[in-house]
């Protein structure tokens, strides 16, 4: 008998008993295939999400689930749920279910994310499935409370010689303000993102404060206004009470430039930054001066206020930014605790150009070179309240 001969029988042997097995199961691949975005009313109170399955299975699979806050919060914009979605056989696609929780409060845009676990059956695209959920806002009353640091409305040997308490509805006082809209200054320097406009959708003033919005509708929009030409001023103590806006790519700052800036140029013409805040760091205030012949010697210093303890950010609640301006030296204070001070001796050899007048500048940006660009957890529209400035001399 040769060797072909008893391969013959034993190969028909094995191609017969792999022909009788069945074929294993193919493991069931989750995934979702939407995220969900819509605005809070009533119409949208339940959002839902749609997992789904490669192909209709055999036996049964199941995939756990789960809701995590973004910058939406659980029990305040949406009410947090968990649990298992199940595909019985012959099913391919099942749905999640997220209650939102309606308000007619204006707030930025809010979300929270769905995530898929521990499969049974299967496995996750990636090792990671999720679904985002966005809430948007189309309401227009505006709910702030008074908490937060408040400073006197007078001090020992001081008058209060200018401010504005925002107490009248509407544009704001143009024998005190007027707009900043740049004539076509795209980028301001800082490759920002934003167009500024007179618009009240962007600055207003309601129930005692100044609110300026940033909004995002497919482009950027925000508020600048200034006090040039109308009130500049040498020295005194400047108290702002503000709450700032937060979020990856959102800039507010409430500042003041040297009134000769049309002669001298920036930086020449020095600027103080009472307050600047980058989104993405909700806890931290910055207190900088910048000066310089011109702006390839740009020069800068400043240093960052004690940061708020967490969860509080300079969202949630009012706090005081100050500057004591002397002659030859401003100080810098966070709700009356001085954290900066700058002198002559801080100019690394340039002239200091702190002693001559300035006006203010208040402003939200959008993007730019120092906070980066927002992206989708950024909460729009973003406004900055203030409820009042003083000048005291």
């Amino acid at each position: 008998m040769n060797l072909k001969s008893l391969l013959f029988p034993l190969c028909s042997i094995l191609l017969f008993s792999a022909c009788g097995e069945e074929e294993p199961a193919t493991p069931a691949e989750f995934r979702f295939s939407n995220d969900r975005t819509a605005f809070e009313n009533a119409s949208n109170e339940v959002f839902t999400f749609d997992v789904r399955i490669d192909e209709a299975k055999t036996e049964e699979v199941r995939v756990r689930y789960s809701t995590e806050d973004i910058t939406a919060v659980a029990g305040e914009d949406y009410i947090a749920t968990s649990g298992t979605v199940t595909f019985a056989p012959g099913v391919t696609t099942q749905t999640i279910e997220v209650t939102i929780l309606i308000d007619e409060y204006l707030e930025g845009d809010e979300q929270f994310v769905v995530r898929l676990s521990d499969p049974e059956g299967g496995y996750l695209r990636d090792n990671l499935q999720e679904a985002i959920g966005t809430i948007r806002n189309d309401d227009d009353i505006i709910f702030l409370s008074d908490a937060g640091y408040t400073t006197p409305e007078s001090y020992p040997g001081m008058t209060l010689v200018w401010g504005d308490e925002f107490n009248t509805n509407g544009a704001p006082d143009p024998s005190k303000w007027t707009y900043d809209l740049g004539n076509g200054n795209w980028g301001w320097g800082n490759n920002e993102l934003q167009s500024y406009t007179n618009s009240p959708d962007n600055v207003d003033v309601t129930d005692g404060r100044l609110f300026i919005f940033a909004r995002n509708e497919g482009s950027y929009t925000s508020g600048r206004i200034k006090t040039q030409g109308i009130y500049d001023f040498q020295y005194g103590r400047v108290d702002i009470r503000a709450a700032l806006p937060i979020g990856q790519g959102i800039w507010p700052a409430l500042w003041m430039l040297g009134s000769d800036i049309d002669t001298e140029s920036w930086p020449a013409c020095g600027e103080i930054d009472i307050v600047e805040m980058v989104g993405h760091q909700p806890r931290l205030v910055h207190g900088t001066v910048h000066w310089g012949t011109d702006n390839s010697v740009h020069q800068q210093n400043g240093s960052t206020a004690p940061a708020l303890s967490f969860p509080a950010t300079f969202a949630t609640e009012f706090h005081v930014f100050s500057i004591d301006w002397q002659e030859d030296e401003i100080k810098f204070y966070l709700d009356d605790v001085h954290y900066h001070t700058i002198t002559p001796s801080n100019m690394n050899g340039f002239d200091y150009p702190f002693n001559d007048e300035f006006f203010f500048i208040f402003n939200v940006a959008v993007g730019g070179n120092w906070p980066g660009d927002p992206n989708e957890t950024t909460p729009f529209p973003g406004f900055m309240a203030v409820d009042y400035v003083r000048v005291f001399q």
